[in-house]
């Protein structure tokens, strides 16, 4: 294999892009604004990776010493997204408006962002990972594709211990203390101050956010998360709401009845911030497994990663040998060369 990978990491904030070497050694990155096709919709999906991918190989032909990517070749591309079914469902004509032409005929994988969230923490094939950011969700996961996935299921039918619930507990929290005229504990003034609720009625101010767009950008409830975890040492209702937020997400993990010793990889803001429901989620987590818990890395490490595994596979495939598995030294050095860009 001499040609190079494309691994891609499109999410509701930002589509990056990213070329690398079979070495492992990066080469080029780019970005372009959000491309979650459930938010952006597919075809600007489409054209922001497009435009990502062309930025980055526009890069590769500015460096002296890397040959002109359309000799080299490339020989794999994974494109890792939130919002992946919906890429999915688009099939054959959302790859065409996203790949440039002069990408050529690589193997192609679309696959979910929890694949890439794992995949970039480590180089085992099989293991489990768990992302809490504004949602929640788990997953066992095999070479990239979900084996079986606990959650996700969204804010209104789930998002157990997330972003969003922390902040719809918080409310609920300070619901009850106005609704029954208790003296305001720390994380009720905080979240009256933070949505400017005054004296006057709070209550129903309080539960005027369900005829506001608040249910509609669950967002914004998670920009409360921070207080009720900030507030865990000082207000009892701050440490039972962290509690059992940390049980949800163990439970989700635990529900898929993981293989001791296989890796599980936290990802997203509640689980990577270090704090009382990522100490909590890892000791029930060690407690019940053994197993460490260790934290994903940047999506485009992952989508590298599954890139060269499919390029492994290619070759495995055609005959060439090889077990379809790249060596593990390459995602060092993926985590590391991505670093210097």
């Amino acid at each position: 294999m001499t040609g190079l990978l494309i691994g891609a990491d499109v999410g509701g904030t930002s589509t990056r892009v990213a070329i690398a070497d079979h070495r492992g050694m990066v080469r080029a990155v780019a970005r372009q604004p959000a491309g979650n096709p459930n938010a952006v919709g597919v075809d600007t999906s489409a054209s922001r990776v497009r435009a990502a991918i062309t930025d980055a190989l526009g890069q590769l032909r500015g460096q002296e010493f890397d040959p002109d990517p359309v000799r080299s070749g490339i020989d794999a591309v994974v494109l890792g997204m939130a919002g992946f079914a919906t890429a999915l469902d688009a099939g054959a004509e959302f790859l065409a408006a996203a790949l440039p032409d002069e990408v050529g005929s690589p193997t192609v994988r679309i696959v979910s962002d929890l694949a890439v969230g794992y995949a970039s923490a480590t180089p085992l094939p099989r293991g489990y990972v768990v992302i809490a950011g504004t949602g929640s969700g788990a997953a066992e996961v095999d070479r990239g594709e979900i084996i079986a996935r606990r959650g996700s299921w969204g804010w209104l039918l789930g998002d157990e211990g997330a972003g969003f619930w922390l902040g719809r507990e918080a409310v609920r929290n300070a619901l009850l203390e106005t609704e029954r005229r208790l003296p305001y504990g720390p994380l009720t003034r905080a979240v009256l101050q933070a949505l400017e609720i005054g004296p006057d009625d709070p209550t129903e101010a309080l539960a005027g956010l369900t005829r506001v767009p608040y249910l509609s950008q669950p967002v914004k409830l998670a920009e409360l998360a921070p207080y009720v975890t900030g507030l865990v040492d000082s207000d009892p209702a701050a440490a039972a709401i962290c509690a059992r937020a940390a049980d949800q997400l163990a439970r989700l993990v635990l529900d898929l009845q993981p293989m001791p010793g296989r890796p599980i990889v936290a990802t997203g803001s509640v689980l990577q911030t270090p704090g009382p429901i990522r100490s909590a989620f890892t000791a029930c987590v060690q407690q019940q497994l053994g197993s460490a818990v260790i934290d994903a890395h940047s999506g485009l490490v992952g989508s590298l990663w599954l890139a060269a595994g499919a390029a492994a596979d290619r070759t495995a495939a055609d005959g060439a040998g090889g077990d379809g598995l790249p060596d593990a030294p390459v995602h060092e050095r993926l985590l590391a060369t991505l670093d210097q860009h």
